[in-house]
């Protein structure tokens, strides 16, 4: 093990050491895992970080400019090790607390994350019984390196928009080829684990941030995209965000939610209360606050849960169960492990796309290509093929607050439907701007890593009651982008900070939420702040609501969630648009854009039916001749 290794031993063992019978992180063997995944990204820029990182905590002139105190952090015992930790995760140096939030978050993903880990059994974690489901119906094939493919179109993404876009072309008679960067996994394989689950069917293997990293950020990376991996959430447009979508140039969405609801099996049929569900259907109710029940792209869902990694029953209708089979039946095919790197231009009409396989590269030729890489990757792709230039990049997240309530009764996150109830009574604070309520479903390695550290044994009593634990979300509906660019690794980084109104609703969100939880019965209630932050006595309500607000956010002081990206290569009628409103790049005949990217606006609610909607659009507009 390198990178500072025997450093690295010696802080994730801080964060966990043995204690009462139980192994420190370092004999579970977390530090050679989690070097094991961060080598897995082939981005040599983090190793190097976190290598100068630990050299520098293990010199007495680096840790004299950091805490304070000039002293080698492998030469502490621990309880001044946990000290330490504690001046760097209070640090006024942003880069310190940054540093302090990722080892603490990795150290416990891993160590709560091992399937057989005593840490993940003491929180009374059970897996569910796996279903064997019938095979999808799709035709994926791994091409290899120096073919030239011939095509009517070309897809780049398989997710909702890819899917989308490819069983309208397909079905039209065109020949379609989809490009996947994710290797095949099928219902088949999936194995309920978390650690599996987010190295296989998440981007980045799950670690995905801002760049720094104070807003973790969830994104699919599969055949089926986030489709796959999502909790199966389905709605639509607020009617005052389609009015914004409506003057910049798209309407006429209804015919396809009609149609995509039918196919996907979206409805209220199958949303019943799992115990964090019910906790939240209870604050509500008692705060008489309106809510309504979440309708849900599933057939024969059942309790299992692992929802998140992947629906091994085969009862979410996730694009390989619908439009990616649709589209296979019709003619498509699909490609994985291919990385479309650049779209070829010439006089401004798309010509192909060049793509890396293993052992080297290929080329797609169509006179049509669409662009469906997620809002993370789509922009970038752009950028490597110099095209629109000065108009892509701006991104909307959705940022989430997390408030967590301890019950008495357990209520299993980890099971169930993820999410079956939604409150839209703070969603129009500053016009069409304000945050949605919904829980979040949490398996240990997600929960231990997001409970907040001040100290290993608090840590380690705290994450041991997860049973008890109901995460609500507050999900903003952002104003004011980001920016998605390029690294010095060549990868996509994300700079997104909430800005003053974001701030303001993260805030309201997590008052709100801290009443909800207080109103359906919960003994104690904690924010994501760090320090921890929590109300331990019922009746000390109001207090804790100001501390909240005197808190409020701050980078990596309060950690943050994305689950939605958008926004990226926007369309619409105003000259900043990357696209015109039927999805076509400016500029540039036969590419359009078909995933999240193209949202004129932030969707204020999850995204996933909008850009089914907003793709099958597009399709139809290119079957048309538009």
């Amino acid at each position: 093990m390198s990178e500072g290794g025997p450093v690295l031993a010696a802080v994730c063992d801080t964060f966990l050491p043995e204690r009462d019978g139980l192994p420190s992180a370092s004999a579970l063997g977390v530090p050679a895992l989690m070097l094991s995944e961060i080598r897995a990204l082939g981005r040599p820029s983090l190793l190097r970080e976190l290598s100068l990182f630990l050299r520098i905590i293990d010199t007495r002139a680096g840790s004299l400019a950091i805490v304070g105190r000039p002293v080698r952090f492998s030469r502490l015992g621990q309880a001044d090790r946990e000290a330490y930790l504690r001046r760097l995760a209070a640090s006024p140096l942003p880069l310190a607390r940054t540093a302090f939030q990722d080892l603490k978050r990795l150290t416990y993903f891993y160590a709560y994350g091992i399937e057989d880990s005593p840490y993940r059994l003491r929180t009374g974690y059970a897996a569910a019984p796996l279903d064997a489901p019938d095979v999808a119906p799709l035709r994926v094939r791994r091409p290899r390196a120096g073919e030239a493919i011939e095509a009517d179109v070309c897809v780049i993404g398989s997710g909702a928009g890819g899917g989308a876009a490819a069983a309208e072309l397909a079905r039209d008679g065109r020949s379609v080829v989809v490009l996947e960067r994710a290797a095949l996994v099928t219902e088949q394989e999936y194995d309920g684990r978390e650690l599996s689950g987010f190295a296989r069917l998440f981007l980045d293997r799950g670690l995905t941030a801002t760049a720094d990293r104070a807003i973790a950020i969830r994104a699919g990376s599969a055949v089926g995209g986030g489709t796959i991996v999502n909790w199966s959430t389905s709605l639509r447009l607020p009617d005052e965000i389609r009015e914004e979508w409506r003057a910049a140039g798209i309407d006429g969405l209804d015919e396809h939610y009609d149609a995509l609801e039918s196919r996907c099996d979206v409805d209220t049929d199958e949303s019943p209360r799992n115990g964090p569900n019910a906790m939240l259907e209870r604050g509500l109710r008692a705060r008489g606050l309106a809510y309504r029940t979440i309708p849900r792209n599933v057939r024969g869902c059942g309790d299992c849960g692992p929802c998140a990694v992947g629906c091994r029953r085969g009862a979410k209708r996730s694009a390989t169960r619908t439009t990616l089979a649709d589209a296979c039946r019709d003619g498509a095919e699909i490609l994985d492990g291919v990385e479309a790197e650049h779209i070829l231009v010439r006089q401004g009409r798309v010509e192909a796309v060049s793509a890396r396989v293993d052992g080297g590269t290929l080329t797609v030729r169509a006179p049509v290509v669409v662009l469906a890489a997620g809002a993370l990757r789509s922009p970038t792709l752009l950028m490597r093929s110099g095209i629109a230039p000065g108009r892509i990049g701006a991104i909307h997240l959705h940022p989430c607050a997390a408030v967590v309530g301890h019950y008495e009764e357990p209520l299993d996150a980890w099971a169930g439907v993820p999410q079956s109830v939604v409150s839209e009574a703070f969603a129009r604070l500053e016009g069409s701007h304000g945050f949605r309520i919904e829980c979040a479903p949490a398996h240990p390695a997600v929960i231990a890593s997001a409970v907040p550290w001040w100290g290993s044994a608090d840590h380690a009593a705290t994450a041991a009651k997860a049973r008890h634990f109901s995460p609500m979300l507050a999900i903003v509906r952002d104003r004011t982008p980001g920016r998605v660019d390029i690294d010095r690794d060549g990868a996509t980084r994300v700079r997104y900070f909430p800005a003053g109104m974001e701030r303001r609703l993260l805030v309201r969100g997590m008052v709100e939420l801290a009443r909800i939880h207080h109103a359906a019965g919960a003994y104690r209630i904690g924010t994501l702040h760090t320090p921890p932050l929590e109300l331990l006595e019922r009746d000390r309500l109001e207090g804790f609501v100001r501390e909240i607000e005197r808190r409020a956010v701050a980078p990596n002081r309060v950690l943050l969630f994305s689950a939605h990206q958008m926004s990226s290569c926007r369309i619409g009628t105003d000259r900043d648009a990357v696209a015109d409103p039927d999805g076509q790049v400016r500029g540039v005949r036969g590419l359009y854009v078909a995933d999240a990217s193209a949202f004129p606006s932030a969707s204020g609610v999850n995204p996933m039916l909008t850009i089914m909607a907003l793709a099958r659009r597009t399709a139809r507009g290119i079957a048309a001749g538009r």
